[in-house]
């Protein structure tokens, strides 16, 4: 596993990073259009993350495609705003693992 996460785990995180901040983008902006791909791109981070073994990162991201689901089919603002909290709480959780990972590798 050890050489798994080496290999994946730096490009996991930055793929991770751009599709949370793709989704923060579109939820702030109200982007009601782009929520089925949000919706795919969450559930592959969640696949992604269940791949590498990131048991903190697959509730998160599933919880955040649900989120986006209600959103899709409601449009409101209460929802809206549950969605940004599980995508703060999730790219909180993404940076941890990268700055783990760097600090693991001896990345200044």
């Amino acid at each position: 596993m050890d050489e798994l996460h080496a290999k994946f785990l730096p490009q996991f995180v930055e793929i991770a990073r751009l599709r949370v901040a793709t989704a923060v983008k579109a939820v702030s902006e109200r982007d009601h259009a782009a929520m089925p791909k949000i919706i795919r791109e969450l559930h592959s981070l969640a696949g992604d993350a269940g791949l590498l073994g990131l048991r903190d990162v697959v509730p998160l991201a599933r919880d955040g495609e649900h989120r986006a689901k209600a959103l899709h089919v409601s449009r409101s603002d209460g929802d809206a705003d549950a969605l940004t909290a599980a995508l703060h709480q999730l790219d909180h959780v993404i940076e941890r693992i990268g700055a783990a990972n760097s600090a693991k590798r001896g990345d200044s």
